[in-house]
């Protein structure tokens, strides 16, 4: 019975589910990638672009956390709670606080203490996660009369479900955003603000 045990913990430790998890996503080479966040603008007031650059992200719900207007630099930031459940983490955290349990009930409780942990990140696992977006604009000019803009979104998910301390800071996931279809509604989005800075 102890071998059985002894084989139970060492295939999950073998299958961390701490581990970082990294989304797959369509392998895209730097030139696709580099065309999906950028946009061309019929404007050479890079200023007029920067200001529009701002309210666009602002109506997202971005908040502002550096513009450097001479490098034509913008960074904002999103923060908002979603539901990710990692089934392998979930799977994880369950065999650990089984194998815990077990292990306590053949030392009549004395290991009991060990159940706690992974039975705590198991019911965070369920709960809401918080998620962080950072954006980072970059706007100049381009020729005599266009702007060129490039936008980038890094999506991180972070392990703290209820603010549990030891966790806060961890991603579990942490990825680069290439959905052609969020670029292409930020920088239309960007066109009708342009629109109306200039009116």
């Amino acid at each position: 019975m102890m071998k059985k045990i002894f084989i139970l913990f060492l295939a999950i430790i073998f299958f961390n589910p701490t581990s970082v998890e990294a989304k797959k996503v369509k392998s895209l080479s730097q030139l696709e990638r580099r065309e999906v966040e950028t946009h061309f603008f019929e404007t050479a007031d890079t200023s007029v672009v920067m200001k529009a650059a701002i309210n666009t992200l602002q109506d997202s719900g971005f908040i502002i956390q550096e513009i450097e207007p001479e490098l034509g630099y913008l960074r904002a930031r999103k923060v908002f709670k979603k539901r990710y459940v990692s089934k392998g983490r979930a799977i994880g955290y369950s065999l650990l606080t089984a194998a815990y349990t077990t292990l306590a009930v053949f030392t009549y409780g004395s290991t009991a203490f060990n159940v706690a942990d992974p039975a705590i990140r198991l019911g965070n696992e369920f709960k809401d996660k918080t998620v962080v977006v950072d954006s980072n604009v970059n706007v100049e000019r381009f020729g005599k009369n266009r702007t060129k803009v490039r936008f980038v979104l890094v999506q991180k998910v972070l392990q703290n479900a209820d603010g549990y301390s030891f966790v806060k800071s961890a991603p579990t996931r942490v990825m680069r955003i290439y959905d052609p279809k969020i670029y292409q509604e930020f920088f239309a989005q960007l066109d009708k603000s342009i629109f109306y800075e200039e009116i």
